[in-house]
């Protein structure tokens, strides 16, 4: 039971959503007038005529909370003092219509007090955001619909995608069908992380893999509208040239929103997954996502935030919290524990052998690899490691380097880090971050064993310099006969 002393505007608002969520409510209120209004709210709301400051026994000691809320200063502190001295552990909740009001019902016992001011600020600043999400699920439908029916949507992933780069997609897929417009999703790279390709296969989901620059410009030619996910800048982390510039970009990576261009652009680098901006659309369009897509977009949400520990905020969690009843639980188990491939267990293998150490700092190069998406799961073995908070593990892919870092460190930003480092090819978020590295002269030579070395002793120079770890390194023990460390 909560019992409500006094009844001025806010308390009227207080009264009308406990009720309606279910909560027995005891109204104490001397204004015949509001009481009348009161009983036609809800049968949950027992309204007494009285005054606030003189509530029953029975009331004040069968109430969880108390909250004081009359229209005048005096009235309040009065009631206050009443229940303090009535029931000296009571929790009170009070307001107060200035500062000084403030620190007086604090000074005299309130657990709570509520400045009217800020009651009202608040709710003027979520009336904001939410016109201002509507008017962007307006203007996202708009660039929608202006793809021409026959040439449709073109929906480019970032290269290599991931659970959140995939379940996006698919979000901005299903919107599309909303606004009656033909699309496809079409990335670079490959898809060769295990629970990605579960994710794919269990989803029976179509992604167009794209491997050639015709390839890509075809497509472009032939779309009505073109679509980036999960990236923000062409050719940066994803297949679109560097000169073209997409209609729609939604993304959730830090990067310098003054040289992002394109018609609609969306880019949140707060958030903890792009998903979670794509749940929030979903609902704007009023479009309740089925079992399988929503089951993509919680997963996505849970890789991206390291399962709600990194760069997670209350958006996130929020529409994790709208995901939830929706998901198939079998699914997600089937994404979430695939069998793990002999050549990822290998690249782990090399990361663990290879791995040098400075301070708490970790870089490891796992020489030529066919499937960089093992990488990442490399980076976060190593962080495991006792003493280690921020990892490095590059490999050799084709003719490119490829990078993943992760970090648990709160006085390192990974991409700001790896963007010094090793460029604009490179970048992310705080706690993890990814790049490439164009081979260059080094990837014509013959001697393999040479490229190697140069490599690696290249990228581990830059990135033990820009995080200032110049001290000596750690010893590492050679492997004993019996091939145990």
């Amino acid at each position: 039971m909560y019992t409500i002393l006094g009844c001025g505007t806010y308390g009227k608002e207080v009264v009308q959503r406990l009720s309606e969520e279910g909560h027995e409510v005891v109204v104490y209120e001397n204004d015949e007038k509001v009481l009348n209004l009161l009983k036609q709210i809800n049968h949950n709301v027992r309204a007494v005529l009285g005054n606030p400051v003189s509530p029953s026994a029975s009331h004040l000691e069968g109430a969880s909370v108390v909250a004081i809320m009359g229209r005048d200063h005096k009235t309040n502190l009065a009631a206050l003092k009443e229940v303090r001295k009535r029931c000296p552990d009571k929790y009170i909740i009070t307001i107060a219509h200035n500062l000084e009001e403030v620190t007086l019902l604090r000074d005299r016992g309130a657990n709570v007090v509520i400045e009217s001011n800020t009651l009202l600020a608040k709710s003027v600043l979520e009336e904001l955001e939410a016109g201002a999400q509507r008017q962007a699920a307006t203007s996202l439908a708009k660039e929608i619909k202006g793809a021409e029916d026959t040439r449709g949507l073109a929906i480019f992933l970032q290269d290599n995608p991931d659970p959140d780069a995939i379940a996006s997609g698919l979000a901005l897929k299903r919107i599309a069908e909303k606004c009656e417009v033909e699309s496809k999703i079409y990335y670079g790279g490959n898809i060769g992380h295990q629970q990605n390709r579960a994710l794919v296969n269990l989803l029976g989901t179509e992604l167009t893999q794209l491997t050639t620059d015709r390839e890509v410009k075809e497509v472009l030619s032939n779309a009505g509208k073109v679509a980036l996910v999960e990236a923000s800048t062409p050719s940066r982390n994803n297949i679109l040239p560097e000169e073209f510039v997409p209609d729609i970009i939604v993304d959730h990576h830090q990067t310098d929103i003054s040289t992002v261009k394109g018609h609609f652009v969306d880019i949140e680098d707060k958030i903890g997954a792009t998903s979670t901006i794509m749940t929030r659309y979903l609902r704007l369009f009023g479009i309740k996502p089925d079992a399988p897509l929503a089951t993509a977009l919680l997963y996505g949400i849970k890789v991206d935030t390291l399962g709600f520990t990194r760069n997670t905020t209350a958006q996130d969690m929020e529409a994790v919290a709208y995901l939830s009843p929706l998901i198939d639980h079998n699914l997600l188990k089937e994404v979430e524990s695939p069998p793990m491939s002999s050549e990822t267990l290998d690249i782990i293998g090399r990361a663990i052998r290879s791995r040098e150490i400075r301070g708490s700092y970790l870089a490891s190069f796992v020489e030529f690899i066919n499937d960089r998406d093992a990488l990442p799961q490399a980076a976060e073995v190593m962080l495991q490691l006792e003493g280690v908070d921020t990892v490095l593990i590059s490999g050799i892919c084709g003719d490119k380097v490829y990078l993943s870092a992760r970090s648990r460190d709160t006085r390192v930003n990974l991409g700001l880090l790896l963007q010094k480092a090793f460029g604009q090819g490179a970048g992310g978020h705080a706690t993890m971050a990814a790049g490439t590295i164009e081979l260059g002269i080094f990837g014509v030579v013959t001697d393999k064993k040479a490229l190697l070395k140069v490599t690696s002793d290249a990228v581990k120079k830059r990135f033990f310099s820009v995080v200032g770890a110049e001290f000596e390194k750690e010893e590492i023990p050679e492997e004993s006969d019996t091939g145990q460390e």
